[in-house]
């Protein structure tokens, strides 16, 4: 029997033509033991492969939250640039304070029901990700 270090001193072409070697006896159970080894290497890779749609499924979430993100601030910009520029209507300071604090009020309003909206959708989406885990 050789030593371990023997064993990772040879070259690939020694290790090839032992392997070849047939006045070499090989142990009865050894095929047998192979054989159960290659069966649990198939059913691990089996099992990563039914993982594989669900780690599909989170890059499309992921996918489908970035795109959504970039159509916001595309629709966004786009509705900036076609808006009429602003006129300076007021002479008054004061005037234009209170209505930018409409403005910024309106802003608020709207912000808010995005918020609600998402918040509303966020336990169906916890649901769905914990169902596919």
């Amino acid at each position: 029997m050789k030593r371990l270090e023997d064993i990772e001193k040879l070259s690939v072409s020694d290790l090839e033509r032992i392997a070849q070697d047939e006045s070499i006896r090989v142990p009865s159970m050894l095929k047998h033991d192979i054989s159960i080894m290659a069966r649990t290497l198939e059913m691990a890779s089996k099992d990563d492969e039914e993982e594989t749609p669900k780690v599909q499924f989170k890059k499309r979430i992921t996918l489908f939250s970035c795109s959504a993100a970039a159509v916001a601030v595309i629709a966004v910009a786009l509705s900036l640039s076609f808006h009429n520029a602003p006129k300076d209507t007021f002479e008054d300071p004061r005037m234009a304070y209170v209505q930018m604090e409409q403005v910024f009020g309106f802003i608020s309003d709207k912000m808010n029901t995005g918020m609600d909206i998402a918040y509303a959708a966020e336990p169906v989406l916890d649901k769905t990700i914990n169902a596919l885990r």
